[in-house]
């Protein structure tokens, strides 16, 4: 049986129809990107070739959108077994949408040739660092100012990411927010290497005297102690822009700590109103205007539908109720062999693929085996020439 081009994954009741108001305006797609020591931990990231290219990844991600080939690396990267990355998707989905697409730099290693926002300057060190994330409150105020700017643009946000390593940051701070997230997340390898993670993170949250829910009470802390960058610049970008516009969180289990982060903040206000820097305080009660009516989350099947995770017990433990969705994406037919990894549970997602995928489905009306022919020609274009 054919899977359903679009999967409602979870839906709260008050806000059925999210999906239909994002399509009285045209998508614009904005990618936060960031690296991190964590994802150089043997096992954590299966985001390059090698271990060594890791650090390239994001930055090849966002240049091969722009040019269609990765100008830091002279590839775009691909998982060591072969399978691409994602990207392919997103530019076909692009393609598609016609979409326009910004770059945020929330602390990439390295500098990618495109024009950006540039939000922080500093990748993130490992979660089992003294802290992981180095100026938290500068990253979420430059998110929210960011926010504010492609809100003007009235169209239907899309924010992706592309950090390797990023599902171990996102269990760790979901678990210091109150969200049993062990042995629940999905990742870019079959099986998700759980028990690896889950060994990291409760490593760093004992060595750091801190326990499920500790953090609850005040997220950027959690970010801080345990995170990576790109969670704070998204939560202040996705509550600014939501006053004025639906936004559209493009991922799995990244996209559900930073739905984690916003819920938190909002439910807990004087972890923003205690902020001192200079300029703050406009800021602040912007980012706390935030409408979640607007916010939602996207991601591919492949994540929604992993054996290995569990996403739905992630978005019923959310501080605040926000939908989920998936594109219904199938590679088992594909004439590609790389393609049809993706079924045996490699890559999944990444730089906003599934929310881009299910945008050019619900936009154009368009099945996974319209969509996968435009799919294979970017494979084609730029692995096979």
């Amino acid at each position: 049986m054919a899977i359903p081009s679009i999967i409602t994954v979870h839906e709260p009741v008050d806000n059925h129809d999210f999906l239909e108001r994002c399509c009285k305006l045209p998508p614009l797609f904005t990618c936060t990107i960031a690296s991190t020591e964590t994802a150089l931990i043997p096992g954590v990231s299966a985001a390059g070739a090698s271990p060594e290219l890791i650090p390239y990844t994001a930055a090849a991600d966002v240049e091969a959108i722009i040019y269609g080939q990765a100008l830091c690396l002279g590839k775009i990267p691909e998982n060591p077994v072969g399978p691409p990355s994602p990207v392919i998707i997103t530019m076909a989905a692009l393609k598609e949408l016609n979409a326009p697409f910004f770059v945020v730099d929330a602390g990439n290693a390295i500098t990618p040739k495109v024009p950006m926002f540039t939000a922080g300057r500093e990748p993130g060190l490992s979660l089992t660092a003294p802290e992981a994330v180095a100026k938290v409150e500068e990253l979420f105020l430059q998110g929210v100012i960011i926010g504010q700017q492609l809100a003007t643009n009235k169209h239907t946000l899309i924010l992706g990411e592309s950090v390797p390593g990023g599902t171990t940051t996102a269990m760790a701070v979901m678990e210091a927010l109150g969200i049993s997230a062990l042995g629940k997340i999905s990742g870019s390898m079959p099986g998700n290497n759980q028990n690896l993670k889950q060994e990291l993170v409760c490593r760093a949250m004992r060595e750091k005297n801190l326990g499920r829910g500790t953090l609850l009470s005040d997220p950027l802390t959690a970010v801080r102690l345990l995170g990576d960058p790109m969670q704070a610049v998204q939560a202040g970008i996705a509550m600014s822009a939501s006053q004025k516009i639906p936004v559209l969180l493009a991922g799995g289990t990244q996209m559900i700590a930073v739905a984690a982060l916003i819920g938190a903040l909002l439910n807990h206000p004087t972890a923003l109103t205690s902020m001192t820097l200079p300029g703050s305080q406009g800021l602040i009660n912007s980012a706390l205007k935030a409408q979640t009516k607007n916010i939602a989350i996207a991601t591919t099947a492949w994540v929604s539908e992993d054996k290995s995770a569990d996403l739905r017990s992630l978005m019923e433990q959310l501080p605040q109720a926000l939908p989920l969705y998936a594109a219904g994406l199938d590679f088992s037919s594909s004439r590609h062999k790389n393609l049809q990894l993706y079924e045996e549970g490699y890559v999944k997602e990444g730089v906003g693929a599934g929310a881009l995928a299910l945008s050019a489905m619900l936009y154009h009306n368009l099945e996974n085996r319209e969509f996968l022919p435009m799919i294979e020609k970017v494979y084609e274009d730029i692995y096979l020439c």
